[in-house]
């Protein structure tokens, strides 16, 4: 094996290899923590049900065979618990980490580190090649519709057109886009791959049962599955498997790129007028709670004077002052969406139209380049702390 190559695996445990992703991510970061390659795993837990995760840190291996990956995969862990939030608030001097994260976490990530809030050494970074993530609030709702059950499901999948569950031995596929939908977010992201990886992954079905398809992103991710390989059945990536997920991603990547430009012309590229009463129109029932800047994981200041004024301004002027915040931050990852009961849609079509302004401004996409540092605040951030 070398880097650059991808390779399908199983975990060689009975057990395990019937679990999602055939055990391959458990297997993985059982390993990672056995070897001493990482001190710790940024882990997610379910909190009252499978919709509703949280993350935590484990540093026992044997923690880790209940990873609920099908609930990440498919609804996330989003909010204000989310996980590049979550690292950059955690103690320093913690260790090194290994991680499974999304490819808007792993953008997020990429701008702490920028601003000397992360250290990327000291990551092991698992990333998923994503397919988008769907409220689960709504699938509950679906549910609740058909009269199911929802705490009798117990697989989650999310395909470029299908949301699949299981219940017991039953399976359902819903179309998305008819009556389950991706997030909004989600809809307009056309970076479905991680930018930064040690190890992307993507789980697949096999005719044998679950795989995963890695892609082998650098030494520290080469290291990980040559030692694991002694617990894993691998088989390198064969032709068809390889093309259905590049046809897949450039599908997905298409579709969100002609949906984002729906969105952004409604913003009157020809009018200011027309632009601002769009804007204006998405935002009047805002009710500056501050729920937003407390979920971004770009929002980083201990003191934040928006949250200290904001009972005293009105909903433009408030968001106005976010816009500020966020246009060369914003990396589009929806959590200001998960926790907003107030604007629909939520706050980050705004935040990711005005980052997308910047971008061509100032010439800086954010979560994108690891090595180029924000035009802002660049000086300050490339000085040694």
């Amino acid at each position: 094996m070398k880097i650059g190559d991808f390779v399908l695996a199983t975990a060689k445990d009975g057990k395990l290899s019937k679990s999602y992703s055939g055990g391959t991510i458990q297997t993985l970061l059982k390993s990672a923590l056995e070897n001493k390659y990482v001190d710790k795993v940024l882990y997610f837990q379910e909190k009252k049900d499978r919709y509703s995760l949280a993350p935590v840190t484990i540093e026992q291996p044997e923690e880790i065979d209940s990873l609920p990956l099908s609930q990440f995969i498919a609804y996330h862990v989003s909010g204000a618990n989310n996980i590049p939030k979550y690292l950059a608030q955690s103690p320093k001097g913690t260790g090194k980490i290994a991680l499974v994260v999304k490819p808007c976490d792993i953008r997020a990530i990429v701008e702490l580190v920028k601003r000397k809030q992360i250290n990327r050494d000291n990551l092991l970074i698992l990333g998923e090649e994503c397919y988008g993530k769907i409220s689960p609030k709504e699938v509950k709702k679906r549910l609740e519709q058909e009269q199911i059950d929802a705490s009798k499901v117990s697989e989650e999948k999310i395909e470029a057109k299908k949301f699949n569950i299981s219940i017991g031995e039953e399976k359902r596929s819903y179309n998305l886009g008819e009556k389950l939908v991706l997030e909004e977010s989600c809809k307009r992201c056309t970076e479905r791959e991680p930018t930064i990886s040690d190890i992307s992954f993507q789980v697949i079905e096999e005719n044998s049962g679950k795989a995963t398809l890695l892609h082998i992103n650098s030494q520290k991710g080469l290291q990980l599955l040559e030692t694991a390989s002694t617990k894993l059945i691998l088989k390198s990536a064969d032709a068809e498997t390889l093309n259905r997920r590049t046809k897949d991603m450039e599908l997905l990547t298409s579709e969100a790129a002609e949906y984002k430009s729906r969105q952004f012309e409604k913003f009157g590229e020809d009018s200011e007028r027309e632009g601002y009463s769009h804007f204006k129109k998405l935002v009047e029932n805002c009710k500056k709670c501050g729920l937003c800047i407390k979920a971004c994981p770009l929002c980083l200041c201990v003191d934040c004077s928006v949250i200290k004024v904001r009972k005293e301004i009105d909903p433009i002027f408030y968001t106005l002052l976010r816009m500020g915040h966020m246009a060369d931050s914003c990396v589009n990852c929806g959590n200001c969406d998960a926790v907003c009961n107030s604007l629909d849609p939520g706050p980050s079509l705004i935040f990711h139209r005005v980052s997308e302004l910047s971008k061509k401004a100032l010439n800086y996409e954010p979560g994108k380049n690891p090595e180029e540092l924000p035009p802002r605040i660049g000086k300050k951030t490339s000085k040694k702390i």
